[in-house]
């Protein structure tokens, strides 16, 4: 099977051109950064650091989960992986979460709350908000998962079409496993430890974009 790696990145610069330079190249077959109109130099790094016969698009949709959309649209490979732009997810993770795919029905997640996993990225708030919302997503959507919102999985390319997502924002990390829950997925995870990232600041605002994943919970699908 050939493995597609998808690459969301929004003004990363000084952070994705590490990022790409660490990525295990005889795992994955294929790149896509797909860039939200960076204003900085993050489409350059990204294209000094990938080979040829990746890609660097432009998203059109809007949103995170936009971009992921627009990407695997494109996407060759067989096996569909996500990845962030910033160096927090850690490359090194990539053949061991391929590892775990044995077979077309797994979801293979990385997690930084399983035994022997960690975050040197956490603040107060977030872990606080990780937790609750991933044993709201576990009560209420019967997922049994640690870690909800930590995107950093492999999925087949036709059961990530098939789940017929619909959010455009960071929402859609609770859409996914709502639906692949559904579908009747097999989830498997692999301890994870967070890095701090590389440079520039997150994109994610803990009180309104909360909110919004918090709606998505309670959401009846």
């Amino acid at each position: 099977m050939k493995t597609t790696l998808i690459i969301p990145a929004l003004n990363e610069e000084g952070a994705i051109g590490k990022t790409l330079k660490e990525i295990p190249r005889n795992f994955i077959d294929e790149i896509i950064v797909i860039d939200g109109h960076s204003t900085d130099n993050t489409l350059n790094e990204a294209r000094e650091a990938l080979r040829n016969t990746d890609k660097v698009i432009t998203q059109r949709r809007n949103g995170f989960g936009g971009a992921l959309f627009d990407a695997v649209e494109i996407a060759n490979g067989d096996v569909i992986m996500i990845m962030d732009a910033d160096g927090s997810h850690n490359p090194n993770d990539i053949p061991k979460i391929l590892e775990k795919f044995t077979n077309k029905n797994d979801v293979v997640m990385s997690s930084r709350y399983s035994k022997g996993a960690r975050s040197d990225d956490d603040t107060l708030i977030r872990l606080l908000g990780n937790w609750i919302f991933t044993k709201l997503t576990n009560i209420i959507h019967k997922t049994n998962v640690s870690d909800s919102l930590y995107f950093f999985f492999a999925i087949s390319r036709d059961n990530f079409k098939k789940l017929n997502l619909q959010n455009h924002g960071f929402g859609i990390c609770i859409e996914f496993l709502v639906k692949a829950k559904r579908a009747g997925l097999t989830f498997k995870e692999i301890p994870a430890i967070e890095r701090p990232r590389l440079a520039g600041k997150s994109k994610v605002n803990a009180l309104k974009d909360g909110f919004k994943i918090l709606k998505v919970i309670l959401k009846k699908y």
